[in-house]
């Protein structure tokens, strides 16, 4: 079964712009975060089968004369899967526009970021299932891209974190509200009705295990509190103490009540709360004395 990112990358990999440039950003993101250039082609592969789609559909769009050759591979590791590689023998006016990746104007308007941080997430990004840790991740082996990637994000409005990760260059977000909002800047809804889902029953589970634990931290207090004044009151009856009508009449309210709160207790007898734990304090204070003795 495809993973949640896997899945993330077929939605964003059927979204198509119309605009030339918008594709040329795109695409130039896709070579400059997973692409190699090696003796006059470059080089692109992918475990998604919908990525490269994508790759040779920009490269039909674009560069509709250049020279290509796709290829797949089986892995022999564990996880058995297909590798699929795409290549493009670069003509003159092709290995022009990939030489100028890194001097493009991409910061220069929001649909060409939006295209290129597409085609960024589609080579070199990942997403973690919403039902578990929120992170979203986008790796390159280039520094400078790392970099135009930071600071794409900061035009967005989105609070990027980059750092380095054994040899690659990592740029990603761990707050739920970012990455819902870049999800929706690239467009892709499914994802996004997923991702809120999952997060709202997180956040309905989260609270229904503040309130238990809340109420349960009140129980065991109102217990303790409740048998630290049975303790007081037997201490009082043992030493034959004798006390006023009030107070004999809220030890035996105790007594008979073990079970229940001080304010419990008090709308049994139709007084306030803080009028019946006055009435224990003069107990508890009483007993002090015996104590101390």
């Amino acid at each position: 079964m495809p993973s949640y990112a896997q899945n993330v990358k077929q939605e964003l990999a059927l979204k198509f712009d119309n605009d030339l440039e918008c594709m040329r950003a795109e695409l130039a993101a896709i070579f400059k975060i997973g692409g190699n250039a090696i003796e006059g082609r470059i080089e692109f592969s992918s475990l998604n089968a919908a990525v490269v789609r994508k790759v040779i559909n920009l490269i039909k769009k674009i560069y509709p004369d250049a020279k290509k050759e796709i290829a797949a591979v089986r892995n022999t590791n564990l996880i058995k899967s297909m590798r699929y590689f795409v290549r493009i023998f670069l003509t003159s006016d092709a290995e022009d526009f990939f030489n100028s990746v890194n001097s493009r104007e991409i910061s220069r308007s929001y649909a060409l970021q939006i295209a290129y941080m597409r085609g960024a997430f589609l080579a070199g990004g990942t997403v973690n299932r919403p039902e578990s840790q929120y992170y979203l991740e986008i790796v390159s082996g280039s520094e400078s891209a790392a970099k135009l990637l930071k600071k794409i994000f900061k035009q967005l409005d989105l609070a990027a974190v980059a750092r380095v990760r054994r040899e690659d260059f990592v740029v990603y977000l761990r707050d739920a509200d970012s990455i819902l909002d870049f999800m929706w800047m690239l467009g892709i809804n499914e994802a996004i009705e997923r991702f809120d889902a999952a997060r709202n029953l997180k956040e309905v589970r989260a609270n229904i295990n503040r309130i238990t634990n809340c109420e349960l931290a009140n129980l065991n207090k109102a217990i303790d509190t409740a048998q630290k004044q049975i303790a007081d009151i037997r201490l009082l009856i043992e030493n034959n103490v004798e006390v006023d009508e009030v107070l004999k009449q809220t030890m035996e309210l105790r007594l008979q009540n073990p079970e229940c709160t001080v304010a419990e207790l008090a709308k049994k007898v139709f007084i306030t709360r803080p009028g019946l734990s006055y009435r224990f304090k003069l107990i508890h204070k009483l007993a002090e004395e015996i104590r101390q003795k």
